[in-house]
């Protein structure tokens, strides 16, 4: 194995002193020993594990390291529990020999670092699980240790090291070898557009992965979390698959804990906005300070609706939950009306569309409409995010796109008024003046709406719109007439103008 790896293994506190004089040294074996000159039981490649009791002086330090070097080990780990910090003679003479120095944490043991090393150049990903493993899950989990303590203990037991990724793909504990953020990023959202679970991917640079699912605590909700861990689950030896669902499903009741938690918040955050809304503020105050929820540092209400997903309106409320869980300061989310669900969230945090195109591949042919309201303090001003937030939503309903957005900006727009009109009345409306259109250059193969949008959008000035669009403006004339003849508008008059911009806007 490489250093690099070793460096990236979560939870075993190893930390540089002396740089690596080349790019990563490769790790064949791991010694232990506190002798003054071990030279003579060293064959090269070892990790050696020292806790410095050899040290008096700075003499000794150069000897110790140069047999070290002299042997060919790869790198050099010494503890301080002892010695209480590296002696700097010890870090002046792996800087002369070219040998780097590690540290490590006073609560990591050199057994456990040992075994961590061992595994993985045993192909620790081939050891089938000890009947202790179940046994040691459980113990982590009544003794509290959340994920960090389930994926140490199923890690020890069967050389797999894992990472739990949020719903959205983001990490929350744990680590994976040689993989970056961002690739698994990736791989957990090409999983979610492959679809099927346990999911094999692979990544760049980084070789396979394989991604195992942490069933919602709630009913017709995508899942919670994700493991996720090197190489390819179906070479693994037999049970250490098993087993790997074994912490997902304590993942899970771990999570419905948190869930029930979420319930009673909610319940809080529901009775504030309503009595908000009966113009309660002194009420609506005690309960969201009960939350938690500071009033007079600026707080922006979000509101989130999805559809078209397999899940539902329920997709928003993983998306938001996501969202608070990394964010402190947020809300829980609630239900709203229509669908949507609304969180108040700390000014400048509000990242809820990067996390819902993080599960774009789980809106299938749908879309996420977020609208944002302005950060305000006090209860006067978080009323007005909430009725800004509200209307944003409807707008953003109208927008195109798979996740689209809209802040109080967008209120001073015409599309505030058009989200307020009936879908059915919108749909009559653009039938009466687009629809025939289309249905003409369905019929005779023309590109009439395109024209019309095109001249419209260079402020109908002629000449322009007709460089644009690369044709003469007698052709362009041609073309616009004929629209005015299917749908009885003048585009000599503004009004008429501003009914096309209207009907071509709704979609």
């Amino acid at each position: 194995m490489e250093l690099a790896e070793l460096l990236a293994m979560p939870r075993l506190g190893l930390r540089s002193v002396v740089a690596s004089p080349v790019e990563s040294p490769r790790i064949r074996g791991v010694y232990t020993t506190d002798l003054p000159d071990p030279g003579r039981y060293l064959d090269g490649g070892e990790l050696v594990l020292t806790s410095t009791t050899w040290y008096h002086e700075p003499r000794d330090a150069d000897v110790f390291v140069a047999a070290l070097s002299g042997a060919g080990v790869a790198a050099l780990v010494a503890g301080t529990a002892d010695v209480g910090a590296v002696p700097a003679p010890l870090a002046d003479a792996c800087t002369r020999h070219g040998l780097t120095l590690l540290t490590v944490d006073d609560d990591i043991s050199f057994a456990a670092l040992t075994e961590t090393v061992l595994a993985a150049l045993g192909g620790g990903h081939r050891r089938a699980p000890s009947v202790n493993l179940h046994r040691g899950l459980v113990a982590s989990m009544a003794a509290g240790e959340g994920a960090e303590g389930l994926i140490d203990v199923f890690a020890r037991a069967t050389g797999v090291w894992c990472a739990v990724l949020s719903a959205t793909g983001v990490p929350r504990a744990g680590g994976v070898l040689s993989v970056s953020e961002r690739q698994l990023a990736r791989a957990h959202h090409d999983a979610l557009g492959a679809g099927g679970f346990p999911a094999v991917r692979t990544v760049p640079g980084g070789g396979e992965l394989s991604l195992f699912p942490v069933q919602s605590p709630v009913a017709h909700r995508p899942p919670s979390a994700y493991l996720v861990s090197s190489g390819d689950y179906r070479d693994w030896a037999p049970g250490v698959a098993d087993a790997a669902w074994e912490v997902c499903a304590l993942l899970a009741l771990d999570g419905a804990a948190t869930q029930e938690r979420r319930r009673i918040e909610a319940r809080f955050l529901r009775e504030a906005v309503d009595l908000l809304a009966d113009g309660r503020e002194e009420a609506a105050a005690s309960r969201l300070t009960s939350l938690g929820l500071a009033l007079d540092a600026p707080l922006s209400a979000v509101y989130m609706r999805t559809t078209g997903s397999p899940y539902g309106a329920e997709l928003a409320a993983t998306v938001l939950e996501d969202v608070a869980d990394r964010l402190p300061g947020c809300s829980v989310p609630i239900p709203a009306e229509d669908g949507a669900y609304l969180m108040l969230v700390p000014e400048g945090d509000h990242d809820t569309s990067g996390a819902a195109e993080r599960l774009a591949p789980l809106l299938a042919d749908g879309h996420a409409a977020i609208g944002t309201g302005e950060p305000a303090t006090g209860t006067t001003g978080l009323r007005r995010s909430l009725d800004e937030a509200r209307n944003a939503l409807r707008v953003a309903a109208l927008g195109a796109g798979t996740v689209r957005t809209a802040d109080p900006d967008s209120l001073s727009s015409y599309q505030l008024l058009l989200a307020a009109v009936p879908d059915d009345v919108r749909r009559f409306y653009r039938d009466r003046l687009i629809g025939v259109i289309e249905r003409y250059d369905a019929a005779h193969g023309s590109d009439l709406v395109a024209t019309l949008t095109a001249f419209l959008d260079a402020s109908g000035s002629w000449q322009r719109c007709a460089q644009q669009l690369h044709i003469h403006v007698n052709t362009l004339r041609y073309r616009l007439q004929r629209v005015e003849q299917l749908t009885g508008h003048s585009l000599a008059t503004l009004r008429d103008r501003v009914d096309f911009c209207l009907a071509l806007s709704i979609r």
